[in-house]
């Protein structure tokens, strides 16, 4: 069957930063055809910030 492996990590993050609409077209993101707003692979981007 299914098994699932996890682990809690306790760091604390920053919420609420904001993304600008240019930063967030550089970043190279393939969509799911299921959900694409919750299902995406982030790949590497052959320029860097």
């Amino acid at each position: 069957g299914l098994k699932v492996k996890c682990e809690l990590v306790g760091n604390v993050y920053e919420t609420g930063i904001k993304v600008s609409e240019e930063e967030l077209e550089r970043v190279n993101i393939t969509r799911h055809d299921f959900h694409g707003e919750w299902n995406y692979c982030i790949s590497p981007s052959e320029t860097f910030a």
